[in-house]
């Protein structure tokens, strides 16, 4: 089987739960996870709508910094008609980047960031 066919094979076993449309959220958890591709280290970044489960983004960088964190927080923005509560980990790249983009946001290991976490493990 040939690699894209394996994309797009997941792609459309997954493809209910992903979002392209632009609309109201009132909250949306964001996350990233490292992962090891031909021995290179990828970060794979995620934001999910809390409320219905939708996967709003999936961004992956070879760096994990502020400057990554607030262009993939403007990817997840252009899928919101306003600016929703952002919930994500002690991550010292959320604060700032969500600190310049004006968002409010909370901070949580567990709880309503799981439904991120479990993402991650169906990406893995």
């Amino acid at each position: 089987m040939l690699p894209g066919e394996s994309v797009r094979r997941w792609f459309h076993r997954f493809s209910k739960i992903f979002s392209i449309e632009k609309r109201f959220r009132n909250t949306v958890a964001l996350d990233e996870t490292v992962v090891k591709l031909h021995g290179l280290r990828v970060y794979i970044w995620s934001a999910l709508d809390v409320d219905s489960g939708e996967v709003l983004a999936i961004y992956a960088s070879w760096s994990r910094n502020m400057i990554v964190a607030m262009k993939f927080v403007r990817i997840v923005l252009d899928r919101c008609l306003n600016k929703p509560l952002i919930i994500v980990d002690k991550s010292p790249w959320y604060r700032w980047a969500l600190d310049r983009i004006g968002l409010k946001y909370q901070y949580q290991r567990f709880s309503v960031r799981n439904i991120v976490e479990r993402f991650f493990g169906y990406l893995k």
